[in-house]
């Protein structure tokens, strides 16, 4: 039997919630192929180091925080993802806190793009996003595993999450029966905090209700 040169690599989907749109996190490459296009962050796995261990030690590379949400995403094996060796992709979905990445960061030239509005990608990661990123708005149209208490970790107005959803499902919701479905369920909690970053009329700030969102829809 020949010996197999395939090689295993762990990409990292880092993804979270952002002016009603959904986001992935890249870095520009910095070697050929693809000098200076946007990659999915990522490595080799070793035989010394478990999927899980990989993503964490990717994950903490750009930024050391612990991630709320994981899970495995889909496998990619197409046998021109790499034009000179064989290797296979694995993919890990990660729900992060923008604003926490963002403070906290140690990575230049990396940034967060639209998963509907992708810029020029290296490899075959567009197909990657795209794929993944169906994989994740299914998720979300049904709060699996409450996906969406990890998306929305913090404070959000009721604009934004409608937003966020009609992106999601891909179409446009009345606002007064959104509203009126998710309080009429308990689903969110005033914060008494008024939004006025905006810098019109201020918004009022909610929160999940934790109990009530576990394992409901929108």
């Amino acid at each position: 039997m020949e010996n197999s040169n395939n090689e295993v690599e762990n990409l990292l989907i880092i993804c979270a919630a952002d002016e009603g749109k959904l986001k992935v996190f890249l870095k520009k490459r910095e070697k050929e192929p693809y000098y200076g296009y946007w990659i999915l962050p990522g490595e080799l796995l070793d035989t010394k180091t478990t999927l899980e261990e990989s993503s964490r030690q990717i994950f903490n590379e750009i930024v050391p925080l612990d991630y709320i949400k994981s899970f495995a995403g889909t496998t990619f094996s197409n046998l021109d993802r790499y034009t000179d060796k064989r290797v296979i992709a694995l993919t890990t979905v990660i729900i992060a806190d923008k604003q926490l990445i963002d403070m906290k960061k140690t990575k230049e030239n990396t940034e967060w793009f639209d998963v509907d509005n992708l810029p020029k990608l290296g490899f075959d990661h567009k197909e990657i996003i795209e794929t993944v990123s169906k994989e994740i708005k299914y998720k979300v149209t049904c709060n699996y595993e409450d996906i969406l208490l990890s998306l929305f970790p913090s404070d959000f107005t009721l604009s934004e999450l409608q937003t966020f959803y009609e992106n999601i499902v891909g179409e446009e919701i009345d606002r007064r029966n959104f509203k009126k479905k998710i309080t009429s369920q308990d689903l969110i909690i005033d914060t008494g905090i008024k939004d006025i970053a905006g810098g019109g009329r201020p918004s009022t700030l909610y929160r999940f209700n934790i109990e009530k969102m576990k394992g409901t829809r929108l």
